[in-house]
């Protein structure tokens, strides 16, 4: 046998029994470390779950505490903001309708108020047409009762005059009494018309009266005609306002004033 051979047989023995040596030495070693593993790992096991356990469901539930609060603390919030939109919803409603009506009173108040100027403004209009249609008429019968008169005097004897005189004058002195009593009346309320007949009937045969007595009697019955067409206006037509009425008492004032200072002439010249 030669010298290397025997140098590999040498160095493969030693090689061979290292790892024979290092394969024991770790079989040793982890049969001996088996237990404390099996220790070890059950212990972690059971103490895993605790370590874990503990703390997990407390900041869960201050986790869910927290979202709760959250979440109710937004469902107040928007709670009372529907609340406080449904309020001032309301409250512009309210003032809505406050206007609205408002300015339906006001449009009311107008139209009202401009049917009540527009019934003054007829209720003027009617009278002062009463008023200038009997001014006309008064003048239209002065004139000619004046011409008639001319032409009488120079026709018509004394004794005739004297005649007609005692005919007229009493009868026309009753009527004008008795509207000198509707004149002096206290004011009722009620609108009495005034009687006109004896001197429509007889104002063509008065012209022997004093020129002055004469013209007394024509102012006074003209204001007569005048609170008549203001019966008629009120009583036939439905007219009657305020308006008409202090007209009526201030013709009513003005007729007892004339009537007055005639009355003891028309007296005297029946006498």
């Amino acid at each position: 046998m030669d010298w290397w051979q025997i140098v590999l047989i040498v160095v493969a023995s030693i090689v061979t029994g290292l790892l024979v040596g290092g394969l024991l030495s770790f079989l040793v070693l982890r049969l001996l470390k088996r237990p404390f593993l099996a220790r070890h790992e059950a212990t972690a096991v059971f103490e895993e779950p605790l370590r874990s356990a503990a703390p997990v469901p407390v900041a869960e539930l201050i986790r869910k505490r927290e979202m709760t609060e959250q979440q109710a603390r937004r469902e107040a919030e928007r709670e009372a903001k529907q609340a406080r939109q449904a309020k001032e919803a309301e409250e512009r409603e309210r003032k809505k309708v406050v206007r609205q009506a408002k300015k339906q009173a006001e449009r009311e108040a107008k139209e009202a108020r401009k049917a009540q100027e527009a019934e003054e403004q007829r209720m003027r209009e009617a009278v002062r047409q009463a008023a200038n249609q009997a001014e006309r008429e008064a003048e239209e019968a002065r004139k000619a009762r004046e011409a008639q008169q001319a032409e009488e005097r120079e026709s018509k004897a004394a004794a005739v005059v004297g005649e007609e005189l005692e005919l007229t004058v009493p009868d026309l002195v009753a009527e004008v009494e008795n509207n000198r009593r509707i004149a002096i009346e206290p004011w009722t309320g009620n609108l009495v018309a005034f009687q006109t007949g004896v001197w429509e009937a007889n104002r063509d045969e008065v012209h022997t009266l004093p020129a002055s007595l004469r013209e007394d009697l024509n102012h006074a019955y003209l204001d007569m005609r005048l609170a008549n067409s203001i019966v008629w206006l009120s009583t036939e037509l439905g007219r009657r306002s305020p308006n008409l009425d202090d007209n009526y008492v201030k013709l009513c004032t003005s007729i007892a004033a004339k009537l007055d200072k005639v009355v003891s002439l028309l007296k005297q010249s029946g006498d």
